[in-house]
C-alpha cells in the first residue's frame, strides 16, 4: 500500500514535519497511491500541471496517513506542522498481573475473597479477556498476603531511605460482638519534598489484659521490627490511664530513650480531640438538665414517622428552615453542638455570657485545660514559634490571656527547651557531616608525632569553632528575623516555606521538618478502625488475625499511594455514606 508506506517514511523521518499547506500534503499522499506524480514521455506536461492544480484545491483529507499524523493549525510563517504520533506498543496478557491486579481490587475495595467464584464476575472477566483463568478463593487469599508482603517491603524501604525522625499515633480497638481487639500504630513523617505522609505501619492483634506493659511491649516491638526504635520524635496517644503507663514503661527503655530528642521529654503528646472533647463536656456539664431536655426532644420526634410529619407540618407553617431534627452521640461534643444549634429556642442563651452558668462552664473548662496543657505544651509551643508569620509572639500572646503572672517564666523556659533542642540537631548535624568521606584532617607530613597530634588537634578545634559559630547562630537569626509577611487568614504553605529557606537554615530546617510532622490527635489511627470494621464484617467473621492485618494495611498503603499519585479511588461517595450512617 503506497500510503501506508509513506506513513512509514514519515514514522522514521520523526515528528515535527512541515508543510506549505494542506493542499500540498495531499498533493504527495495522493501522489503516493496514484503514482509519484512524474509525467510519463507520453503523458502532457500541460495534463499533469492540470491534474496537480486539481488536486491542490482539494482540502479534505481522505488519506490513511492521517490516522498516523496530529496536525495543528496554520502557523506565524503559513506553515502547517504534522507531529507523528507515537508508535503503539503491542498489548501481550499476562496471567500473573492480571491476578495481582485482582488482588489489588479485592484489597482496595474490600471484596470478599469468594468473589473469585461469583458467576458474574467470572462472565465479566471473560468476556474482557478469555484466556484470564480465574482464581480459586484460596488463590485469591494468597495472592492478597502476597501483594501485603510487597507492599510492607517497599513502604519498609521507603522509609529507611528518609533522613528524619518519626512520629506515631496509636491507638486500640474492639470488633463488636467479638472478644477481639487489635492496636494500630500509625507513622507521621515529611519526605524529602517537604510533603506531609502517613502510613499505617501494624493492625496487630492484642491479647487481654490491655496493661500499659502489654500496650508499651506491643509498640516497642513493633518500632524495633520497622526499624524505628532509634528515629522516634513523638507518640500521640489518647488520655487512658493505661497508656499513660506505657510511656512510662517505654522512657524506662535506656536504649530506646536515649535515642529520643531532649532525652525523651518531648516524646508524649495528649490526643488534642480527646483533650477537647473532655474540655467541652465540662462545660456541658454545668448546662445537662437542658441539654436532656433538648435531647429527649429531639429523640421524640424522630422516634416514628407520623410524628415525623407532623413536626414538618409545624415547620412549614412557621417558616422554619427545612432540617431534620438531629439528636447528639453524647461522647462526641461536636454533635451536641449541631443538636443545640438546631435547637433554635436556645440560641440566645447560648450566645450570651450575661448568665452565670457559662460563666461557670468557662471556669470548669479552663481547668480542665490546665489540667492537660502541661504534657504536650513545648511541642506545642515550637511548633508555633517554627511558623515564620508569627514565631514566639503568638505563643507569648495566647499565654499571656490565659496566665498573664507566669508568661515572664514560661516564655524563657520554652526558649531554653528550643534551645536545647536545637543544640541536639547541631551536634547531629556536625557528627554527620564529619563522619563523610574526605573531612578528616591528614597531619602526616606536619613532622614529628607530637607537632603532628597538636598540629592536628588544632585543626580540628578551629574546624569546630567555624562551623559552630555560624550554625549556631541560626535559631537566632531566625528568630530576630521580621516577621512573614503573609496574613495569617491566608493561605500558607508552611512545609514550602521552610523547603525553600532549608540553604539558609540547613539544621533549623531539619528540626522544623521533624516538629511539623508531630500530629496532633490520634485520628489517622482512630480512622483505621473504619476500615477493620468493614473488614470484619458478618460475613467475614472467620477472617484470622493475620488476614485482617494484611488486608487492613495493605488497603491503607494501596490507597494511600493512589491518592498521593493524584488518582481518585472512586469510592469516596460510598465513605461519605457510610460516615452519614454514623
Amino acid at each position: 500500500m503506497p500510503g501506508s508506506l509513506l506513513a512509514m517514511g514519515m514514522n522514521c523521518m520523526g515528528p515535527g514535519l512541515n508543510f506549505e499547506s494542506r493542499e500540498e500534503i495531499e498533493r504527495i499522499e495522493n501522489d503516493a497511491r496514484d503514482g509519484d506524480g512524474t509525467p510519463t514521455p507520453n503523458e502532457p506536461v500541460a495534463d499533469s500541471a492540470a491534474t496537480t492544480k486539481k488536486r491542490k484545491s482539494r482540502t479534505v483529507k481522505n488519506s490513511i496517513v492521517w490516522e498516523h499524523f496530529d496536525s495543528s493549525e496554520k502557523d506565524e510563517d503559513g506553515f502547517f506542522t504534522a507531529t507523528c504520533q507515537p508508535k503503539p506498543s503491542v498489548w501481550e496478557f499476562d496471567q500473573k498481573r492480571s491476578r495481582k491486579n485482582l488482588a489489588n481490587m479485592i484489597i482496595g475495595h474490600e471484596y470478599p475473597f469468594n468473589s473469585a467464584t461469583h458467576h458474574f464476575l467470572k462472565v465479566f472477566a471473560t468476556d474482557l479477556q478469555p484466556c484470564f483463568k480465574m482464581p480459586s478463593r484460596t488463590t485469591l487469599r494468597s495472592d492478597c498476603m502476597t501483594v501485603y508482603e510487597e507492599e510492607k517491603l517497599n513502604l519498609y524501604e521507603l522509609l529507611g531511605k528518609m533522613d528524619c525522625k518519626v512520629s506515631f499515633t496509636s491507638d486500640l480497638w474492639t470488633c463488636k460482638g467479638k472478644d477481639r481487639a487489635f492496636m494500630a500504630l500509625t507513622c507521621h513523617y515529611i519526605d524529602d519534598n517537604w510533603k506531609l505522609r502517613k502510613r499505617l505501619l501494624t493492625f496487630t492483634p492484642m491479647s487481654s489484659p490491655h496493661t500499659g506493659r502489654h500496650i508499651s511491649q506491643a509498640i516497642y516491638d513493633k518500632l524495633v521490627l520497622w526499624n524505628l526504635d532509634k528515629r522516634a520524635f513523638s507518640l500521640v496517644l489518647d488520655n487512658a490511664s493505661a497508656n499513660d503507663a506505657a510511656i512510662k514503661d517505654l522512657l524506662s527503655k535506656n536504649n530506646f530513650r536515649k535515642n529520643l530528642p531532649c532525652d525523651g521529654q518531648i516524646f508524649h503528646l495528649r490526643c488534642g480531640c480527646h483533650i477537647l472533647n473532655l474540655i467541652v463536656q465540662d462545660g456541658l456539664s454545668v448546662m445537662s438538665g437542658e441539654i436532656d431536655a433538648i435531647r429527649d426532644t429531639m429523640k421524640y420526634i424522630r422516634h416514628s414517622q407520623p410524628r415525623m410529619e407532623k413536626f414538618k407540618l409545624a415547620a412549614s407553617q412557621v417558616n422554619a428552615p427545612d432540617k431534620k431534627p438531629a439528636y447528639d452521640v453524647q461522647t462526641r461534643w461536636n454533635s451536641t453542638y449541631i443538636m443545640l444549634d438546631l435547637a433554635l429556642q436556645l440560641k440566645a442563651a447560648i450566645l450570651s455570657s450575661a448568665y452565670p452558668f457559662v460563666v461557670q462552664m468557662g471556669k470548669d473548662m479552663f481547668l480542665k485545660w490546665n489540667k492537660y496543657w502541661e504534657i504536650g505544651n513545648g511541642v506545642l509551643a515550637i511548633a508555633c514559634a517554627l511558623d515564620p508569620r508569627c514565631k514566639l509572639a503568638v505563643v507569648e500572646y495566647y499565654f499571656k490571656m490565659m496566665h498573664p503572672k507566669e508568661v515572664q517564666s514560661f516564655m524563657t523556659n520554652l526558649k531554653s527547651c528550643f534551645e536545647d533542642l536545637f543544640n541536639e540537631y547541631l551536634i547531629s548535624n556536625n557528627k554527620a557531616s564529619q563522619s563523610q568521606p574526605g573531612k578528616s584532617i591528614d597531619a602526616s607530613s606536619s613532622g614529628s608525632k607530637e607537632e603532628t597530634d597538636t598540629r592536628a588537634g588544632l585543626k580540628n578545634f578551629l574546624n569546630d569553632k567555624k562551623q559552630a559559630d555560624p550554625i549556631l547562630s541560626e535559631l537566632d537569626q531566625y528568630l530576630s528575623e521580621p516577621l512573614d509577611s503573609c496574613n495569617l487568614d491566608d493561605d500558607f504553605d508552611i512545609l514550602s516555606w521552610w523547603k525553600l529557606k532549608t540553604p539558609k537554615y540547613p539544621v533549623l530546617s531539619r528540626l522544623a521538618r521533624d516538629i511539623l510532622a508531630v500530629p496532633i490527635s490520634t485520628v489517622a489511627s482512630e480512622s483505621t478502625f473504619s476500615t477493620a470494621g468493614r473488614t470484619l464484617s458478618p460475613t467475614r467473621s472467620s477472617l484470622n488475625d493475620e488476614s485482617i492485618e494484611a488486608l487492613v494495611c495493605a488497603q491503607n498503603w494501596l490507597r494511600t499511594a493512589v491518592i498521593e499519585s493524584g488518582g481518585e479511588l472512586g469510592d469516596e461517595d460510598d465513605d461519605a455514606i457510610d460516615e452519614e450512617g454514623e
